[in-house]
């Protein structure tokens, strides 16, 4: 039986709006794949379309999804 793939979660801020948001990536690499540099990647920001320029291994690039971390911007609120 094949092993479940598990995304890899990586947060970043929006230097523009402020957003929270999480770019998911399948990180597949495997023997001599395990040797090639990481490939930088534009993401947008989900909210203001901001682009921002992050760090992905190899083939990883086909695999993203960007989306906005509805919980971090829950935390951050501290009402009460």
């Amino acid at each position: 039986m094949a092993a479940t793939r598990e995304r890899k979660r990586d947060p970043h801020r929006c230097a523009t709006c402020s957003t929270l948001f999480e770019v998911t990536y399948f990180d597949d690499r495997a023997a001599d794949r395990t040797t090639l540099p990481p490939l930088p990647v534009d993401v947008a920001c989900p909210q203001c379309g901001r682009a921002t320029s992050i760090m992905v291994p190899a083939g990883a690039e086909r695999t993203i999804i960007v989306e906005r971390d509805e919980v971090g911007e829950a935390e951050e609120g501290g009402g009460g």
